[in-house]
C-alpha cells in the first residue's frame, strides 16, 4: 500500500510538471476590488496567479473553477478570482501551472463613482480575423478600461473555431490587459465553450445565463438571447427588477440582438417588447446590439438603439427606417468616454474613419 501511495504521489508531480497554460491568459467580470483571470491549460491542476500593485505581486490566487472545453484533447479553463484590489488601480499578474509560466501582463480594476473611464464596444467578428485583427489592435491603442462584447465572437460553437477565429493574437494582447464583458451570439450559442470561456459577475440574476454590473457612474443590463425573454421569463423579471433598482446614473443595456434595426436581420418583436414594458419606463440611455453586420443608429422614443454589428462578419447592407439616425456599410467598433455629465461615443471602421459621433448629456 505505501509502495502504491508513493507510486501515485510520483506520477501526480511527472503530471504536474509537464503541464501546460496553452492559451495566453486574459481578464474578465472585473469590478472595483476583484477580477477574474482565465487561464486555459492541457490538464486539471491547479493553476496559480501572482499579482500585485508591482511586478513584485505579493498576492497569490488559486483555481476557483476549471471547465472541460470540447478540445478533441480536452482542455481546461481556470477560472482565478483575484480579491482584496484597491479601486482604479493597476495592477500586475502572472500564471503559472507546474513549470508552465504565462507573461507578465497588467490591468485596471474599475473605477468609483464620479470618475471617468473609457470603453469600447464591438461585435460579430467570426470569420474575418484579418479585420478583426486590425480593429483588435484599434481598440488596444484606443487604451481603454474596460470593454463590451455583442457576441457571435466565431461562427460556431466548436472548439478550434473558438480557436481560429476568436483567440487571436492581437485580441488576446487586448484581453490580456481589458476585461471585457460579452453578450453571448447565435453563432457561438450558449454552448459549453462558450460556458467553458466566459466567466460572467455575480449578480442578482444569480446565474451565469445573463446578469449586470457597475462601473463607475454606468449599469449595464448584460441580455442573453440564447435564453428566453419573453414576459414572464426569468430574464424578463430579472431585467424589470434590475433596471427598477439601479441608481447610476447612466443605463445602458446591451445584448447581441436588437430591438430595433432596418435591413439585415431587422427588428426582434421580443425585444422590441423589453424596451416598450422595461428599458422607456426605466429610462436606459442606450441600447448596445449586433447581429446585423453594419453600423446604424436609431433614436426610438429617446433611447438610442446602436447597431455596432461587424467587427469581421460578412458585411449587410443597411435599410433606413424612419427612426434611422445615421447608418454606414462598414466594419465597425466604438469608442465610449463616460463621465457623470456627458456619455460621449465615436464609431470608427477597421481604418479609424470616423463613422459616427454622439454625446449626451444629463
Amino acid at each position: 500500500m505505501k509502495y502504491l501511495f508513493s507510486l501515485v504521489f510520483f506520477l501526480f508531480l511527472h503530471a504536474l510538471a509537464d503541464a501546460k497554460i496553452v492559451m495566453t491568459p486574459y481578464l474578465q467580470s472585473v469590478t472595483q476590488t476583484s477580477v477574474y483571470v482565465l487561464v486555459e491549460c492541457d490538464n486539471s491542476a491547479q493553476v496559480t496567479v501572482m499579482y500585485g500593485l508591482t511586478p513584485e505581486y505579493g498576492l497569490m490566487a488559486r483555481t476557483e473553477i476549471a471547465e472541460a472545453t470540447t478540445a478533441k484533447r480536452t482542455t481546461y479553463v481556470h477560472k482565478v478570482l483575484l480579491q482584496g484590489l484597491m479601486p482604479g488601480s493597476r495592477y500586475y499578474y502572472q500564471a503559472t501551472q507546474g513549470k508552465s509560466i504565462s507573461k507578465v501582463a497588467a490591468f485596471s480594476t474599475a473605477v468609483l463613482q464620479g470618475m471617468p473611464f473609457r470603453m469600447v464596444w464591438m461585435a460579430d467578428c467570426r470569420t474575418g480575423t484579418a479585420v478583426f485583427a486590425k480593429i483588435s489592435r484599434n481598440m488596444v491603442a484606443a487604451d481603454p478600461a474596460v470593454a463590451l462584447y455583442g457576441g457571435d465572437l466565431c461562427h460556431s460553437a466548436k472548439y478550434a473555431v473558438w480557436k481560429k477565429e476568436f483567440f487571436i493574437k492581437d485580441q488576446l494582447k487586448l484581453a490580456s490587459q481589458v476585461p471585457f464583458f460579452n453578450a453571448t451570439g447565435n453563432h457561438e450559442g450558449w454552448e459549453q465553450n462558450t460556458r467553458a470561456f466566459m466567466q460572467n459577475p455575480s449578480s442578482g440574476s444569480r446565474t451565469q445565463d445573463y446578469y449586470s454590473f457597475d462601473y463607475g457612474d454606468l449599469h449595464v443590463l448584460c441580455l442573453n438571447t440564447m435564453v428566453p425573454y419573453a414576459p414572464g421569463t426569468p430574464q424578463f423579471e430579472f431585467a424589470k427588477k434590475d433596471l427598477e433598482q439601479t441608481r447610476q446614473t447612466w443605463k445602458i443595456v446591451m445584448a447581441h440582438i436588437p430591438a430595433y434595426c432596418s435591413g439585415g436581420h431587422g427588428e426582434d418583436a421580443g425585444m422590441v417588447t423589453m424596451t416598450k414594458k422595461i428599458f422607456e419606463p426605466n429610462k436606459v440611455d442606450m441600447v448596445l446590439a449586433g447581429h446585423s453586420h453594419f453600423y446604424q443608429n436609431n433614436l426610438v422614443r429617446g433611447i438610442h438603439h446602436l447597431v455596432i454589428g461587424s467587427a469581421g462578419a460578412p458585411l449587410y447592407t443597411p435599410q433606413a427606417a424612419a427612426y434611422t439616425v445615421t447608418q454606414a456599410f462598414d466594419y465597425n467598433f466604438a469608442v465610449f468616454d463616460v463621465s457623470t455629465a456627458t456619455l460621449k461615443m465615436r464609431v470608427y471602421n477597421a481604418e479609424l474613419k470616423v463613422l459616427d459621433s454622439l454625446e449626451i448629456a444629463k
